[in-house]
């Protein structure tokens, strides 16, 4: 079999050697029952594509052949004891890696924000940095980056954590972080717009609130934060009555 890319024959190539594979540290980490569901469509269909594959030494400085995308379908093959088909492709350097690698998931299954910032956190300092806060505070990923940049409309553009343009800019971000997590616990019945409303009060308000105070306020107008909607009327209300700003 021959697949075609801009000016160069890709062929096809096909081992039962499984330890010729080494694992790509910023891939997604298998679901066996994923696996699974990949071994039933084998037995019931056959393979129907290839796995892409890289040999680089850029990863670990050793040459090494990685799977790029379709390990799944590698770890399926092997559990059967199948040949697993390969097609090799070129990579020039770590960003070019991360790029294809995203291209070709989001093919199949859509990476989702982890996804990208799993991949970036190997070569971009800041991502692994994003990283550690999700897994030390229990807020989503979006409202962290908004802490990071100092941008809450991040939510409407994610692009910079997908492409690896993420940087943190706001010097207070991990104490920020921290801080509205207490906040975040609280109003966890909210409505997501919701949340983003008080992460921007929040935001307006760090470093001139009392903290404490605004724990009891949520508290004190807890049945109003669960029936709240997103609108100018809700923020309003959020700066106001939850953290007593004046607009």
């Amino acid at each position: 079999m021959i697949m075609k890319t801009i000016g160069k024959e890709l062929k096809v190539k096909h081992t039962i050697d499984y330890s010729k594979f080494a694992i790509l540290p910023m891939n997604r980490g298998i679901d066996s029952k994923h696996v699974q569901k990949m071994i039933t469509s084998i037995r019931k269909i056959g393979v129907i594509r290839a796995v892409i594959t890289t040999t680089t030494n850029i990863i670990e400085g050793d040459k090494k052949t990685y799977i790029i995308d379709g390990q799944h379908l590698a770890t399926a093959l092997e559990r059967e004891g199948a040949p697993i088909p390969y097609i090799e492709i070129d990579i020039t350097s770590e960003e070019d890696l991360i790029e294809k690698m995203a291209y070709l998931n989001n093919s199949s299954k859509s990476w989702d924000l982890m996804n990208y910032i799993n991949a970036w956190k190997m070569i971009r300092p800041d991502y692994m940095k994003l990283f550690k806060w999700k897994n030390m505070y229990d807020i989503e990923v979006s409202m962290l980056a908004c802490i990071a940049t100092s941008m809450p409309s991040i939510r409407y553009g994610t692009q910079p954590i997908k492409n690896g343009t993420f940087t943190i800019s706001n010097s207070k971000a991990e104490d920020m972080c921290k801080t509205f997590n207490d906040i975040f616990l609280k109003i966890g019945m909210a409505d997501r717009a919701v949340k983003f409303q008080f992460l921007n009060a929040f935001m307006v308000a760090y470093g001139i609130y009392n903290h404490t105070k605004v724990l009891a306020n949520i508290d004190k107008h807890m049945k109003t934060v669960k029936l709240m909607a997103n609108g100018d009327e809700t923020g309003t209300y959020i700066r106001k009555q939850i953290f007593n700003l004046s607009k």
